[in-house]
């Protein structure tokens, strides 16, 4: 049974870190030419519930990463948007703090347009034989994962798996976990406002009369437009679509482990949402500051994350202490079915060792 180490969000402070990440400390373990990772998420444009580059400094502090061998990494996205391509996704990392000299420099992980791809064969159990990851994984030796828990449109909830699975794919990648989720617009509802079509990054979206269409032909299944539809216009009929694109994000999560040595898994429960990093209206956080978890197994702490965050006394919500908080908002999506194949396919473990910190 793996150890959930945990530090109360009071005592988050740089000794607070040091003390969490004691048991995990590698920068000695490897060679002096090593590189390492360190992905977090930046933040989208207009989000306020990122991780802080204030708080990602700790972490890199507390494990002692080594200088001018370490890098801050995510990849590009599908959908419109400062994040879509690598010179665009920088300068927004920058403006939201993670820039140098007081953190390492910022790589994007998939190249200037997400197409640098690393394919890694799967384990015959899985259903996805060859997972198109990040290049740069391809020349990594260590990565650390800084997770930000909260609510996820598509997933339920976004921990350490969602941050593996679908953060370390390349554009292909994202794609084919992507591609059996097709949103359709309900037309008596669209009020033409729009916005759908200025985010949808393959104009997949047409204005047709008094309403618009998704070309399924061109659509990648991101989900963007769902969220970013004021009206609530544009729906996704959830059934084998959900479970397709949890195991598929489950299974690349599996391979970004086979691709590089992972030894620590850093989940942050503050300014938990109820949607993820990449919206830029992410919603109030439905419960209050919880702190930070760290394992060594990205089952184990996104099981120990979701638990601390249904045990919580929820805000904003009309949730109760002891629900989960994510299948309440999205009761048709249960986040809990990543856990089940990521312990299922060797990922990890959902039983765990809760050490308080």
């Amino acid at each position: 049974m793996n150890n959930v180490r945990f530090l109360p969000v009071k005592r988050m402070n740089p000794a607070g870190f040091r003390e969490l990440l004691a048991p995990y400390k590698f920068a000695s373990q490897g060679s002096d030419n090593d590189l390492t990772a360190v992905k977090i998420h930046p933040g989208e444009e207009g989000n306020s519930s990122y991780i802080p580059a204030s708080l990602v400094k700790m972490v890199i502090r507390a494990l002692d990463l080594p200088d001018r061998r370490t890098f801050l990494t995510d990849t590009t996205v599908l959908y419109g948007g400062r994040r879509m391509t690598a010179p665009d996704y920088v300068s927004l990392a920058h403006d939201h703090g993670f820039r140098m000299p007081d953190l390492p420099p910022f790589i994007v992980a998939d190249g200037l347009a997400g197409t640098d791809e690393f394919a890694v064969d799967l384990p015959s159990h899985c259903e996805t034989e060859v997972a198109r990851l990040a290049g740069s994984l391809a020349r990594t030796d260590n990565a650390v994962m800084v997770s930000h828990f909260k609510g996820h449109l598509l997933a339920g909830f976004g921990g350490s798996i969602k941050h593996l699975g679908m953060g370390w794919a390349a554009k292909a990648g994202k794609l084919y976990q992507h591609s059996s989720v097709m949103p359709f617009v309900k037309s008596d509802k669209c009020t033409m406002c729009r916005a759908c079509m200025s985010v949808c990054g393959v104009a997949a979206i047409k204005p047709v009369g008094n309403s618009v269409r998704i070309d399924e032909t061109s659509c990648t299944g991101c989900g963007e437009c769902i969220q970013r539809c004021p009206a609530r216009a544009i729906r996704i009929n959830w059934n084998q679509e959900a479970h397709t694109f949890m195991n598929r994000m489950v299974e690349y999560a599996l391979a970004a482990t086979m691709a590089t040595r992972i030894p620590v898994y850093v989940n942050f429960l503050i300014n938990i949402s109820p949607d993820c990093d990449c919206m830029k209206n992410e919603g109030p956080p439905m419960v209050g500051d919880i702190g930070v978890l760290a394992s060594s197994d990205p089952v184990a702490i996104d099981q120990a994350s979701l638990d601390l965050v249904t045990a919580a006394c929820p805000v904003n919500s009309n949730a109760a202490s002891g629900q989960d908080k994510f299948l309440h908002i999205r009761p048709d999506r249960d986040g809990k079915e990543q856990l089940r194949t990521g312990e299922k396919i060797g990922l990890g473990s959902r039983e765990y060792r809760l050490v308080k910190v």
